[in-house]
């Protein structure tokens, strides 16, 4: 079976606003007056050091990627980095391949018409006929669309994470295994929704969508973010349940013993920061201070 490159590293949050987004323009218009950063510091409780939590967004443009200095001092402070999963594994393609695929065929889920229109649009964009992507997970070839339809060359803050944590000879680690992270894609993205989503929305949408991520991120606007996704919990409970509240237990469960042992650099999807079920929140609960740095 052929996939597009490398597998994608996938932040679910990219893939939940370009589905709010696309229509709702007004929502980025909105003049939020609270704290707002993505990097806040974690102090407190056992800890001896601090720690500090970032929120990333995987795809942006590479002319709007700016790693901030207040972001590698951080790393510079830190013992160790922690992503959401190991991208700097050997094994990393290898493993996602496996975990990509889902139970059951795209085509088995939906019409012959809607299956026949999402093929023309996949292999237009991706070059790749969905036919030979049938099994792969529909969130996948989300992503692979999102990709093709950005009308630039993106870059990826993990990246440049993982490369800074290797030149100080730190190390690198995740706060999911691949599989767990990969199991996570049927339970936000259905087969359903992969024609009507990509009957009423094209490139142009794709690329407002893009442009919109950047300056709600260029601004630090992390309570933006958290309202977009919390219209999703209104259209879907349980996708936002496993999207956030979920996932953000699962790591606020492992992250107390990973910083009390050595000074942590976690970095996740900017979605999982804020709100009531975010990890900053769930760190304050723990009995932790965790402030913004601006």
């Amino acid at each position: 079976m052929k996939t597009p490159n490398r597998p994608l590293f996938i932040n679910f949050t990219i893939i939940i606003i370009a589905l709010l987004f696309s229509g709702r323009g007004n929502l980025f218009a909105q003049d939020v007056k609270i704290q707002n950063s993505l990097l806040w510091k974690i102090e407190g409780r056992d800890l001896t050091k601090p720690s500090y939590l970032f929120g990333t967004v995987h795809m942006i443009c590479e002319d709007k990627f700016v790693m901030l200095p207040k972001v590698k001092n951080a790393l510079a402070q830190t013992q160790l980095s922690y992503l959401e999963i190991d991208l700097s594994s050997p094994d990393f393609t290898a493993e996602a391949m496996k975990f990509m695929k889902s139970e059951k065929t795209i085509s088995s889920q939906i019409s012959k018409e809607d299956f026949a229109y999402a093929d023309s649009i996949v292999t237009a964009k991706v070059k790749v006929s969905l036919k030979k992507l049938d099994s792969i997970k529909p969130a996948m070839i989300m992503a692979y669309l999102m990709q093709a339809s950005f009308p630039c060359k993106v870059k990826s803050f993990e990246s440049e994470i993982i490369k800074e944590t290797y030149a100080a000879n730190k190390t690198v680690s995740g706060l999911s295994s691949i599989e767990e992270q990969y199991s996570f894609l049927d339970k936000i993205f259905s087969a359903n929704e992969l024609a009507p989503y990509l009957k009423q929305y094209g490139d142009m949408e794709m690329q407002k969508v893009a442009s919109a991520i950047a300056e709600a991120y260029q601004k630090e606007d992390i309570t933006l973010i958290d309202n977009l996704l919390l219209e999703f919990s209104t259209t879907n409970p349980e996708g936002y349940r496993q999207l956030l509240p979920v996932r953000n237990n699962l790591w606020i469960s492992k992250m107390p013993e990973i910083m009390k042992n050595k000074s942590t650099f976690f970095a996740v999807g900017c979605g999982h920061l804020s709100g009531k079920e975010g990890l900053i929140s769930l760190l304050r609960k723990k009995g932790y201070k965790v402030s913004p740095v601006y």
